[in-house]
């Protein structure tokens, strides 16, 4: 090519300027097609760098909000934990304000018993006749409830009847006020709940009123039932099905008995009951209730001593959805309620209620002893806080004088009383109403 190329400028005229013009052309060319690739790639890597710089942004983004959440995160713990410190607090305060005033009462409790004129201490009491052998107890073939009243006989001959001879006089002074205070206080109502009911009598009663302590009593009967009347919608087991009802309640209350109770209640009016036998850690709870469940006519599902509570509730609701059962009564471990781990237990098997079931459970039944006291103040404040309870079953009220616990409970957690225990039979296990029980408490 070279040597043809020489040829044709040697033997052409002007092929050797044509040539030349070729040669800087293709420079221009060359120079173009070199300025336009230096272009592509300047574009190429600005793209790149941008992308780049973008990426780091959404990076450096991403780490900014996990760090503000992070922050937001600890901002909420400390809240938390600053909440339940005061809460902590405002109870011990509380606790001592209680004692404080339980301490007051008493001094004047003995202050009173201190002035009194000496003559009565020295009034000849009429010994006490003693008491006659009681018969050998019958078992009944067909057990007839025993009426509110005669359930109530302890508890009518305690505080209630040292308020009727308190309301009994001719006149009710500042004095009597004191002393129905202490009254009240000393039948396990509670201080909060005393002061509630005397604020009631001495601001609504006149002085007039005061000349008739009919109308005082009135009063106070009043504002007892109002504390007992709670506005919550009423135990209907006909809602759902099966309707799971989860009983809860330490050692001793009659847990396990109001559940064979419960169970022979329900199957009597013709529903199908199982029960769950899920408090597997107390040696012979799974065979007493086996027995309710003899008693009753109900299937008892259980596990081995030391199983999961919570897959026993699992396959009693699963079993009642398979065979069609109406209600479903899980009893529950009843140790100490303020055992962090056993809390966790019960809110663990309430949350297996819901996945075998949506909604359930549709009933959270508290199981408190009447003659415990303040204590089931106390042991209703733990469950309530743990599992958000629906009702209350009060049992053993016809075992104590005081019985005024049950105004103490309402009025403190504005829970429904659904029943109460009056007597050994299952009979005796019946549902609650508050202008009953009033009435009866004062008749």
């Amino acid at each position: 090519m070279n040597i043809l190329a020489e040829f044709l400028i040697k033997t052409l005229p002007g092929a050797k300027d044509t040539a030349a013009e070729d040669t800087g052309g293709d420079i221009v060319v060359i120079v173009i097609l070199g300025l336009v690739l230096a272009f592509f790639v300047w574009l190429v890597i600005a793209a790149v760098r941008k992308k780049l710089s973008t990426s780091k942004g959404r990076i450096g983004e991403i780490k900014e909000d996990e760090q503000e959440a992070a922050r937001t995160a600890r901002l909420w713990a400390a809240a938390k934990r600053k909440t339940e410190e005061e809460e902590e607090k405002e109870e011990e305060e509380e606790d001592e304000e209680s004692v404080d005033i339980q301490t007051e009462l008493l001094e004047r409790a003995k202050a009173r018993s201190r002035a009194k004129p000496a003559v009565e201490a020295v009034i000849p009491q009429e010994p006490e006749p003693e008491p006659e052998p009681e018969p050998e107890p019958v078992e009944e073939v067909e057990p007839t409830p025993r009426s509110l009243e005669d359930g109530l006989t302890k508890t009518r001959a305690g505080f209630v009847a040292k308020l009727s001879r308190m309301f009994g006089k001719a006149s009710i002074g500042e004095d009597d006020l004191e002393e129905i205070e202490e009254i009240l206080f000393t039948a396990d109502i509670g201080v909060r709940t005393t002061q509630k009911l005397i604020e009631v009598m001495d601001s609504e009663a006149n002085r007039k009123d005061r000349a008739d302590p009919g109308k005082l009593q009135a009063i106070l009967k009043e504002k007892i039932e109002d504390m007992l009347t709670i506005d919550a919608a009423p135990l209907d087991t006909d809602s759902n099905s099966p309707f799971v009802i989860l009983v809860i309640g330490v050692n001793g209350t009659g847990k396990t008995t109001t559940i064979g109770k419960l169970a022979l209640k329900y199957s009597q009016a013709g529903k199908k009951v199982i029960l769950a036998a899920a408090d597997t850690f107390r040696a012979a709870a799974k065979e007493q209730i086996q027995i309710w469940g003899d008693r009753a006519g109900v299937q008892v599902i259980g596990g081995q001593e030391g199983a999961d509570p919570g897959s026993v509730v699992f396959d009693a609701v699963s079993a009642a959805k398979s065979q069609g059962a109406d209600i479903v009564i899980a009893d529950t471990a009843g140790r100490l309620h303020t055992k962090v781990n056993l809390v966790e237990e019960l809110r663990k098997i309430h949350r297996v209620c819901g996945k075998a079931v949506e909604g359930a459970p549709h009933e959270v039944l508290l199981v408190l002893d009447a003659t415990t006291g303040q204590n089931a103040i106390n042991q209703a404040k733990q469950f309530h806080k743990a599992l958000n309870v629906t009702g209350i079953v009060l049992t053993k009220l016809d075992g104590t004088a005081k019985g005024g616990i049950i105004i103490g409970v309402c009025d403190t957690f504005k829970i429904p009383v659904r029943f109460i225990g009056i007597g050994e039979q299952a009979v005796d296990l019946r549902p609650f109403d508050p202008g009953s029980f009033v009435k009866a408490l004062f008749s």
